[in-house]
């Protein structure tokens, strides 16, 4: 047999100590890189992973896409291809560690710390040529405390967040999912700060219970929705942030292999209160300068208790890939509460680079800057620096 170079060896050794480390860690919602889409040659997000919205376990097509055109070099299999599952399981995993700096403009001292982001594994079983798989998704859940002496994670219990049903028959055409993960709706970016994640209802931990379906063709997409927010009463590993029930819609079209519209709307009912959403997402690549421009705007709609405020969230930014295995991304926000009252507009720049030395593993560095209000009179500007280390299986 013959044996890898001995860069090769020790790149493998390196990150499965990091692997292995961070399995004590805590989970985070694991998702996709909306960037890739176009950028890498790919027009659907659903060829990359096995969930019909893009984000999740790799595929085959993605694990490969991983290694030769996204990272600088490696193998993207399983283990770094030491070890192929059967074609009727596929198994993965996510493993992150992070240090931030970050302040919030209040009084006291900026929060500093190293901790753990995210500890999750997944598998896949399909039920031979039915079209039937089974998709679970598990790890620990885990935050960390500022303020105390220590801040490490607070393990409090093993969790999933994804776990459901689902008949697929084929790459393209109809499919329909039953169980527990989020509606497809918006940018589905990995970092859940940003505001068309945390204020639209797909913040950290905020899964909801679905019946989802819809068709995908190779250059347009359907998602139809219900969902309800998991129950109090089940186990803390079931449970979400997740409040009310509803629905929402997602259909996105392409173009020549190089830009996307879609139209998406959401509304969520709970005892405090009604949400109602509708936006548009958009993706356009310009291959000669290696640039992919992406925008999401939603105007949203809370009802509660005869008040009601309307809404505004939106993200635009470019993403650079200067280089194999490089991406640079900027990225404009902004979020509004309330769009009859000016003091109530939240706007941050961010920026980030990530970089991907080899299959499997991905250093990300984020910049970001938050500015409440109209002008820095009108509330404390925040500040956010952070690092992450990023290891799949």
């Amino acid at each position: 047999m013959t044996r890898a170079p001995t860069h090769a060896r020790a790149s493998l050794g390196l990150a499965l100590v990091i692997a292995l480390g961070a399995l004590c860690f805590g989970a985070r919602r694991a998702e996709a890189y909306p960037q890739f889409q176009f950028s890498s040659g790919t027009q659907r997000c659903a060829q990359c992973h096995y969930s019909p919205a893009g984000y999740g376990l790799l595929t085959s097509w993605g694990r490969d896409e991983g290694a030769d055109t996204i990272s600088r070099g490696g193998n993207g299999g399983l283990l770094h291809g030491a070890w192929t599952p059967p074609d009727w399981l596929a198994l993965g995993g996510d493993f992150r560690a992070a240090a931030i700096d970050n302040d919030a403009g209040s009084s006291g001292p900026p929060e500093v710390a190293v901790f753990p982001m995210q500890a999750e594994l997944y598998g896949r079983a399909g039920f031979g040529n039915t079209g039937l798989s089974l998709y679970v998704a598990g790890g620990l859940r885990g935050t960390t405390r500022p303020g105390q002496n220590s801040h490490a994670a607070q393990f409090e219990s093993l969790m999933s967040r994804e776990h459901y049903l689902m008949w697929k028959p084929s790459a393209t055409g109809a499919y329909l999912r039953v169980g527990r993960f989020y509606a497809p709706f918006g940018l589905r970016t990995v970092e859940h700060i940003y505001y068309v994640r945390s204020v639209t209802g797909f913040n950290l931990y905020e899964e909801t219970y679905n019946v989802s379906g819809g068709y995908l063709e190779e250059d347009w997409e359907l998602h139809v929705t219900a969902f309800t927010a998991p129950p109090d009463s089940l186990p803390l590993a079931l449970r979400s942030t997740a409040h009310g029930s509803g629905g929402a819609a997602y259909v996105e079209k392409r173009f020549a292999s190089m830009a996307s519209l879609a139209l998406q709307g959401r509304v969520a009912k709970s005892t405090d209160q009604t949400v109602s959403q509708g936006g548009v997402v958009g993706k356009v690549w310009l291959d000669s300068a290696k640039i992919l421009f992406m925008l999401e705007a939603d105007l949203q709609h809370r009802a509660a208790a005869g008040a009601g405020a309307n809404q505004f969230v939106g993200y635009f930014g470019p993403t650079f890939f200067p280089a194999k295995g490089v991406m640079a991304s900027l990225a404009f926000e902004r979020y509004q509460e309330d769009l009859r009252l000016a003091g109530t507009a939240h706007t941050a720049v961010d920026v980030q680079l990530n970089y991907f030395p080899w299959a499997h593993c991905e250093l990300v560095l984020l910049g970001r800057y938050q500015m409440n209000g109209t002008g820095p009179a009108d509330g404390p500007t925040d500040t956010l620096g952070m690092l992450q280390l990023h290891y799949y299986l």
